[in-house]
């Protein structure tokens, strides 16, 4: 029976093998390509003797590597075999790989256990067949010694071309990076070419003449002459590539120029910057105000924040409606949780904006709506509805004296143009460095300097340039201290400031700056049942609950939820992506 079961599993393990050796498997491994030294012995029957070292550097554990040798259709792999090297061997011969065949050539799959932080090395011996033609007065070579299809750039490339002995009359060029060097010794027989950092769908090519003698025994022979036709080319090719490099060299002044005006022109722009308006002090530089604002908590919140006002604005200004006696706010329980209804009392605030027509006509009966039902909206109309009266407030003419758009659109104007210029700068250097590395260094320091003066110039011209009016940085800065004192609630005497029906009116301004619940906590402390229930607090459910029972959060939480479901949604459509091309890889 265990024999039985033992060779159950063994077939299975069979099975599973080759199902997985026939996919494609795909896994997220973390390696870099190290090294590829790779020798192309030439023969006599003008077949190429490869040997072909890849070291793979893995930040990951991975099952194995593969390698695409891309063929011509008149040529085939013989002499085949593969060694394998890890941190714990110095190198052996496998036959645990897969070997296949198809129209552009073969693909060999090595499986191997490979452990985080290791070096791999797989050395790759063949012979391919047909690499060489020979001609009437020549024979040549033209070969992608490295190819250009790596999942990987390449961290250093050694190719090299090795004849049985001195070439006379040996000529050789190398196509690849512009950087790469070429090294040919027709006295050794030897073409040696080497990169740093070649990119993985760059490769390099080979194409180099010699005697046909060397090649004595080759079966693949054309008619006709062929030195003249393999010069003019290269000749052509190479007058291209120095045409490219001038153009590239060209292209790269004209923008460094350009970087360097964009940078100069920012900078003077930001150190130039006049002084306008006015910068009330940080919060942390004020004393504590007692006083309530003179202005009402929504032009507060923007004073104090320079921005469009949020949802605790509008909840703030739902309380103050509540203090006028404009509308009731009433709470009730539902499934153990507790709501509020709000009800217009003076019925000309339902058409008051179309946030309100929206809350109390589509989501209330026309005379009041809950907490409750606004909950559970979703729609696109109440997120745009409070955009629109979050941007009447911000623009309405009371704001104006306080925080002037004039001197708003002016400071935006001038930071705009600063980065504008650090951008047009930055990109004109990056392309001048893709079109010629003849100034790498010149580039790279020159826009580095830039980019810092032009820092410091941003930064001197946000210091320089106020928003506010005068009036602005006053009211400002009571604001402030004002906010600063509701922050620091429980380090004085609530009593000392004021009795319950001035907290009545300071309330509002607590929930405007985010801070309802902690100021409420203090007044149940301090003001005994009896005062709070006289106020106006008990009579909407404010002061009844607390944390997210209040008024304040309640509505704060269901609004904000209805809000931004509105303004939200998904994009279609796909980001692209790319792959393909000979070479090799993990997985």
């Amino acid at each position: 029976m265990k024999h039985k079961i033992l060779k159950l599993m063994s077939l299975i393990g069979i099975l599973l093998f080759f199902f997985v050796s026939g996919q494609e498997v795909k896994a997220d491994v973390d390696y870099d390509i190290a090294k590829n030294i790779t020798t192309a012995k030439v023969n006599s029957d003008g077949s190429l003797s490869m040997k072909r070292a890849i070291t793979y550097k893995f930040n990951s554990s991975a099952h194995g590597v593969f390698y695409r040798q891309n063929l011509q259709s008149n040529q085939k792999l013989d002499d085949i075999e593969v060694t394998v090297k890890d941190d714990q061997n110095k190198g052996r011969k496998t036959e645990n790989y897969d070997l296949k065949r198809s129209k552009k050539g073969y693909r060999f799959k090595v499986f191997h256990n490979i452990k985080n932080n290791s070096h791999f090395t797989v050395t790759y011996f063949y012979r391919i067949t047909n690499a060489i033609t020979n001609y009437r007065d020549v024979a040549e070579l033209n070969f992608k010694i490295i190819g250009n299809g790596w999942d990987r750039d390449l961290d250093y490339v050694r190719a090299s071309v090795i004849f049985p002995g001195p070439v006379k009359g040996l000529k050789a060029w190398a196509h690849g990076p512009l950087d790469g060097h070429l090294q040919v010794n027709p006295q050794k027989g030897k073409i040696v070419m080497t990169a740093e950092n070649l990119a993985g769908d760059m490769g390099i090519e080979v194409h180099t003449i010699f005697p046909p003698k060397i090649t004595a025994n080759n079966q693949n022979v054309k008619n006709k002459n062929h030195r003249q036709a393999v010069i003019k080319q290269e000749k052509e090719l190479a007058r291209n590539t120095e045409l490219k490099q001038k153009k590239g060299v060209r292209r790269s002044l004209w923008l460094i120029a350009v970087s360097i005006i964009a940078g100069l022109l920012g900078i003077i722009k930001g150190f130039r910057a006049k002084k306008i308006g006015f910068k009330p002090r940080k919060i942390r530089e004020l004393a504590h105000n007692y006083e309530i604002p003179d202005v009402d908590p929504i032009l507060a919140q923007i004073l104090d924040t320079a921005k469009q006002p949020d949802n605790r604005a509008f909840t703030a200004y739902l309380m103050e409606l509540a203090a006028q006696k404009k509308i009731k706010i009433e709470d009730y329980k539902a499934h153990l949780k507790t709501y509020y209804r709000i009800t217009a009392i003076d019925e000309s605030i339902v058409d008051e904006s179309r946030l309100m027509k929206t809350l109390f006509n589509k989501i209330g009966d026309g005379t009041s709506f809950t907490t409750q039902a606004l909950k559970k909206y979703h729609g696109k109309r109440l997120g745009n509805d409070f955009d629109f009266w979050a941007g009447d407030y911000f623009d309405s003419k009371e704001k104006q004296v306080y925080l002037p758009d004039s001197l708003i659109n002016r400071k935006n104007k001038n930071i705009a143009i600063i980065i504008l210029m650090m951008v047009i700068s930055f990109a004109a250097s990056v392309v001048a460095l893709m079109s010629s590395l003849k100034f790498i260094l010149v580039i790279v320091f020159g826009e580095a300097s830039i980019l810092i003066l032009s820092l410091l110039a941003l930064i001197f011209s946000i210091r320089k340039t106020g928003i506010y009016s005068e009036k602005g940085k006053i009211e400002t800065e009571k604001i402030r201290g004002f906010k600063k004192m509701l922050k620091d609630i429980g380090k004085f005497k609530m009593k000392d400031v004021g009795d319950i029906i001035l907290w009545e009116d300071i309330m509002p301004y607590a929930v405007a700056f985010g801070l309802a619940n902690k100021v409420m906590k203090q007044l149940k402390i301090e003001f005994s049942q009896e005062e709070l229930a006289k106020s106006d607090y008990f009579y909407y459910g404010f002061a009844s609950n607390t944390g997210k029972d209040s008024f304040s959060a309640n509505f704060d939480s269901c609004f904000n939820d209805s809000i931004s479901t509105g303004s939200s949604s998904f994009s279609s459509g796909s980001s692209g992506g790319f792959g393909g091309g000979s070479g090799g890889g993990a997985f």
